[in-house]
C-alpha cells in the first residue's frame, strides 16, 4: 500500500514514484520504447489514474495500442471509458494548434481537473518527442521548463521520451536538467537518476 502522494511506478526496480514527478526516458529502439512505457501505463491503469499516451514513430497510436493489449488486456474497455487516450503526436497537437508552452501547459491541468472530478486517484502522461525539428528545440525545452514548474504538487506523473539518434550531449544535458530525474535501465533493473 502507498501513501497518497506516491503512486507505482511500474518499471521493475523503482517500486514508488510521488506524484507531480516529471521524468524522462532516452531510448534506442521501439523495443526499448514499449518496454518503458507499457508497464509505466499498466501501473497507471491498475492504479486508477486516467492515462494519456502521446505517440510518436517508432511506435505510432495504433501500435501503442497493440501493445498495451498484450500486457493490459482491458486496454479497450479502458479506452471505451475514456481512463486511456492513446493519440498520435499530429492529431493531439492539432487540438491544441497554435498554443503556446504555458497554454499547452493549461490544457494539461485541465486534464488533471477532468480526472480526479471523474475519480481517478490522478493522471499519468508520456509524450515521445521524435517529431521534434532542430529549429523547434528550445523552444520545446522552454516547454518542458514550464511543465516541470507547473506539475510540482499535482496529481500527475509524466515520462517525456527521446530517441538517443536525435539527441546529442548538448541536446541531453538540456533535457535532464528541465526533468525531475531520468529513467534508466543499465541491467535487469530501472533506475531513476536525479539531476540534481
Amino acid at each position: 500500500m502507498t501513501s497518497s502522494h506516491l503512486t507505482d511506478c511500474g518499471l521493475p526496480g523503482i517500486r514508488h514514484i510521488p506524484y507531480g514527478v516529471h521524468m524522462c526516458n532516452f531510448y534506442r529502439t521501439r523495443e526499448e520504447l514499449v518496454g518503458a512505457l507499457v508497464p509505466f501505463f499498466v501501473a497507471g491503469l491498475r492504479n486508477n489514474e486516467r492515462c494519456i499516451w502521446i505517440t510518436a514513430q517508432p511506435l505510432p497510436a495504433v501500435q501503442a495500442l497493440a501493445e498495451i493489449e498484450k500486457a493490459f488486456p482491458e486496454a479497450r474497455a479502458a479506452i471505451a471509458s475514456a481512463a486511456l487516450v492513446v493519440r498520435d503526436y499530429a492529431d493531439w497537437y492539432a487540438q491544441a494548434g497554435a498554443l503556446r508552452g504555458n497554454q499547452v501547459v493549461d490544457l494539461w491541468l485541465a486534464e488533471e481537473n477532468r480526472a480526479l472530478a471523474g475519480g481517478y486517484a490522478g493522471l499519468r502522461i508520456t509524450g515521445n518527442v521524435t517529431f521534434l525539428r532542430p529549429e523547434e528545440w528550445d523552444l520545446f525545452m522552454e516547454y518542458e521548463d514550464l511543465v516541470n514548474k507547473a506539475f510540482q504538487g499535482r496529481r500527475i506523473v509524466t515520462l517525456c521520451t527521446y530517441h538517443l539518434d536525435s539527441c546529442g550531449a548538448a541536446e541531453m544535458f538540456d533535457v535532464v536538467r528541465r526533468h525531475n530525474g531520468a529513467l534508466e535501465r543499465p541491467d535487469k533493473g530501472w533506475q531513476v537518476l536525479t539531476s540534481g
